[in-house]
């Protein structure tokens, strides 16, 4: 198919994900470029982190000298290069001290929107461990036949999910799975197909689209902002109307604030148009998440104290704070010197 309008799709790859991203992110890409007969209407744009603000690369866990870099480079080559796409990449090194603003999702995915508002028509967050669906540009340029005849501009798209944590996420799942009954138990949601921390193939993903989407995509219409940051479609029209995540927002949260600015600005006219019939994998758990960093052994990327060290607590408990009192005149935003400042009193 030939596109009608320019997309840039972002992801944020840590250094520790890189197996991830040889592994799955490079193949869900190029499962979605299938039979796209302009590639260059696509941008890939790509962070990648070997910053070590956080956590500490264990270079005696390293396959071979060079590895980090050796495998992005030949990755992002041959996506290049096979394809036809346009990458903009730029690898990120700790700078002296903590004098640069550490590089989290919150600032990697504000700084993509502003920078891309302009040059393209949609923004496409991606995830290392999520698939879009095969089907993605199909769909979206079907949706911009309808937005542009009913003169809609801005609006954000996505796919159906599995099973997220409660009740409120229904609306968005999947008609696959959504009858399927919620078991909160690693048991259950590292090996039910429903769990969105059950790692799915593309193979499998695809199989299941193909199903339900014989006769079409079923596409709903959501005036409330129900969305995670796995694969979600902006119209560039939303940034530049002044939609973004907020600078409060340090690590966690981006994807709910980003809602939560569309709600402030559009009001009753926000629009979600959601492809109900058509999966997308966040694959939470994936086997090969985390690795390569020092002192830990948490390949699935579970998220406790325990699991990534304290201060990954420090950071979600200011990182929430600050998200749930964005309209608080009487708190004041956590920074990241506070960050720094409360690690430094720990290690006292």
């Amino acid at each position: 198919m030939k596109l009608t309008k320019k997309y840039a799709i972002h992801c944020l790859v840590m250094f520790y994900e890189i197996d991830m991203f040889i592994e799955s992110f490079v193949p869900g890409i190029e499962n979605m470029l299938e039979g796209i007969e302009n590639p260059e209407n696509i941008t890939l744009v790509l962070d990648y982190s070997l910053r070590e603000d956080f956590e500490k690369i264990d270079r005696e866990a390293l396959p071979e000298d060079g590895y980090l870099i050796g495998k992005w480079t030949e990755a992002t080559d041959m996506l290049s290069k096979k394809y036809g796409i346009l990458i903009h990449e730029k690898v990120h090194i700790l700078g002296e001290g903590h004098k640069d603003i550490p590089l989290g999702i919150a600032k990697a995915r504000r700084d993509f929107n502003e920078k891309y508002a302009s040059r393209v028509d949609y923004l496409m967050w991606g995830e290392t461990d999520s698939y879009f669906p095969k089907e993605t540009f199909d769909a979206l340029e079907q949706i911009v036949s309808y937005t542009e005849k009913n003169r809609i501009y801005k609006y954000t798209v996505t796919f159906a999910y599995r099973k997220m944590w409660d009740a409120t996420w229904k609306a968005i799942e999947h008609p696959e799975f959504t009858n399927v009954l919620f078991e909160d138990t690693d048991e259950w949601n590292l090996k039910n197909p429903a769990s969105e921390k059950c790692t799915m193939t593309i193979e499998q993903m695809n199989e299941i689209n193909e199903r339900h989407t014989k006769d079409g995509f079923d596409l709903q219409i959501l005036k409330t902002p129900l969305f995670d940051g796995s694969c979600l479609v902006i119209a560039s029209e939303m940034v530049r109307a002044g939609v973004n995540i907020p600078q409060a927002l340090l690590m966690s949260g981006e994807d709910t604030s980003f809602g939560e600015s569309a709600k402030k600005i559009l009001g009753k006219d926000y629009i979600q148009f959601h492809l109900a019939n058509l999966l997308r994998i966040h694959n939470r758990r994936y086997p090969n998440k985390r690795k390569y960093i020092k002192g830990e052994n948490n390949p699935f990327g579970f998220c406790g104290e325990k699991d990534k060290g304290i201060w990954w607590k420090i950071m979600e408990i200011m990182s929430k704070e600050n998200l749930h009192n964005l309209d608080n005149p009487a708190f004041k935003f956590w920074t990241w010197d506070d960050y720094f400042n409360k690690v430094k009193e720990l290690k006292k």
